[in-house]
């Protein structure tokens, strides 16, 4: 079920506690969404086949569309054969969802929201649900989960499906395409216990910077206002973790529309893994990577 983009989307005033934390972030503006799903900006200066190619990478075949029983559309990783994590935004007023993974569905049996996800501050964080599958799934390989703390200073992947655009228009037009974007993970909003984030470097003025260096990546984007949850990846000595679930857009210039200069907020998994094992009763990816991640994080590379 496509989401009805009719609406006009709403923002918020981050409080001035927020907003004054880390420099360059006053006058901040959240998106708070209308019913839609995770989209991708681009760089109007690089082939958008690159950004859809690069979704396509196996290590990105765990991202998948979820949508609630009102229509609610956003995406979603599979981090167990019998379970998908996502965005706790996704089960407000909703008793059911189904997951969609290479065209086949996944009903859900249920849905359970981080205890302490609260709508109303999307800056706390535990923007986090999990959904059980009826269904497990035994053709894809579910996402290794980061249980590192080294995610600041690295590239992260952002995939996910829905709207698009580039950096001189904000987000567009929707086709339903699986796109992934690169971006450093290198601001915060005042909460770098939960939550990270990017801005959309303009390749043609460093003006737009406002986290790290003004250098744009190759495959430079932005997360477009809507459902969010789709994933944040990154890679520690050539293998792919999942660090992050998307959780919102911002901008200083008064119109989240993900155009270059925007933020792309998203919450640590790595902050809730005990809340995820606790729920999951699968094995979890992250008892693979208790060991060896302190010796791993130092030795990825990082920009500046």
């Amino acid at each position: 079920m496509l989401p009805n983009f009719g609406a006009t989307v709403s923002t918020q005033r981050i409080p001035f506690a927020r907003r004054t934390v880390q420099a360059g972030l006053a006058g901040l503006w959240l998106s708070l969404g209308a019913a839609s799903a995770l989209g991708a900006t681009i760089r109007d200066d690089q082939p958008e086949s690159s950004y859809r190619n690069l979704a396509l990478r196996p290590e990105y075949a765990c991202v998948g569309t979820f949508v609630n029983d009102w229509g609610y559309t956003g995406s979603a990783t599979l981090i167990a054969p019998g379970w998908v994590l996502t965005g706790a935004h996704l089960f407000t007023g909703a008793s059911a969802g189904t997951f969609t993974l290479n065209g086949a569905s996944y009903p859900s049996s249920q849905l359970v929201s981080h205890p302490n996800w609260r709508s109303t501050d999307k800056f706390a964080g535990y923007d986090f649900g999990l959904a059980r599958l009826a269904t497990p799934i035994t053709s894809v390989t579910p996402a290794a989960l980061y249980a590192g703390s080294a995610e600041l200073g690295l590239a992260g992947t952002f995939v996910g499906f829905g709207m698009t655009g580039t950096g001189l228009t904000g987000y567009r037009t929707l086709d339903n395409q699986k796109r992934a974007f690169q971006n450093m993970v290198d601001g915060n909003f005042g909460n770098p216990t939960m939550v990270l984030g990017s801005d959309f470097d303009n390749p043609h003025s460093p003006a737009d910077n406002g986290f790290g260096e003004p250098t744009p990546l190759t495959l430079e984007g932005a997360v477009a206002p809507g459902d969010r949850g789709g994933g944040v990846f990154v890679t520690l000595d050539g293998n792919f973790y999942l660090a992050g679930v998307t959780s919102f857009v911002a901008a200083t210039d008064g119109s989240p529309n993900s155009d270059y200069g925007d933020f792309s907020g998203f919450g640590r998994v790595s902050a809730v893994g005990l809340w995820i094992n606790s729920v999951v009763p699968e094995p979890s990816s992250f008892t693979l990577l208790g060991l060896g991640l302190g010796l791993l994080a130092w030795r990825s590379g990082r920009r500046g």
